[in-house]
């Protein structure tokens, strides 16, 4: 059988990175529970860090953002060096052209040379609000990446369960709850269906504030 090959295109990007992203989220969200991100921070021991967190939207300001607790190795670095990258991995994602619905592409966007800026006190309560459950109490009994006794953190975990059933009162927001929005120099988008040689776009921004885009070789 004779093999195809084909350029896959991304078509008529918009002026504004933010709306490819978020009408892509959209369409990868589309019956799934969550989109997956990975976080690369500075470490200081390590070189590089890498975390995959889950993706929990925009800031009032349309900057990606990441929740965690000041006590994490991922804050940590964040608060000595703020820069950072960010990569989403996007498989099978309908058509988002509109031309070929019926074509399943794979899509990576990641975020270069971002700057970490934490978010306002002002924010983080409604953002607390949001939280299911086991996470608020991950946040009160569980110390992220420390040496631990299953069986102690389990009866912890069970008893802070128990007296909140019981009280019937809200947990409150540790004062270690926080959340991270980044600011990247460069948005990347590449595209690649079967049998296809990827497309690429890069938004670059401008001393004045805006955006450039510019299809570049993948």
């Amino acid at each position: 059988m004779a093999q195809t090959s084909a350029l896959a295109k991304i078509s008529d990007p918009p002026v504004d990175p933010v709306q490819l992203f978020k009408h892509l989220i959209e369409t990868a969200g589309q019956g799934k529970p969550f989109i997956e991100m990975n976080l690369a921070t500075i470490d200081e021991e390590f070189g590089v860090l890498n975390r995959t967190v889950v993706y929990r939207g925009l800031s009032s300001d349309n900057h990606v953002f990441y929740i965690t607790h000041r006590y994490t190795r991922n804050c940590k670095n964040l608060q000595a060096n703020p820069k950072a990258c960010l990569t989403f991995y996007l498989p099978l994602v309908k058509n988002v052209d509109g031309k070929d619905k019926d074509t399943l592409d794979t899509w990576q966007v990641r975020l270069i040379g971002a700057t970490a800026v934490e978010l306002p006190e002002s924010e983080m309560d409604a953002l607390w609000a949001k939280e299911d459950l086991p996470a608020k109490i991950r946040g009160h009994v569980f110390p992220c990446g420390e040496p631990v006794d299953y069986e102690q953190q389990k009866a912890k975990h069970d008893n802070f369960l128990k007296e909140h059933l019981s009280t019937g009162r809200p947990i409150e927001r540790p004062a270690t709850y926080t959340g991270w929005k980044f600011q990247p120099q460069r948005w990347d988008f590449l595209k690649v269906g079967q049998g296809q040689i990827a497309d690429r776009v890069q938004y670059r921004l401008q001393s004045n504030g805006k955006w450039q885009s510019m299809h570049v070789a993948t």
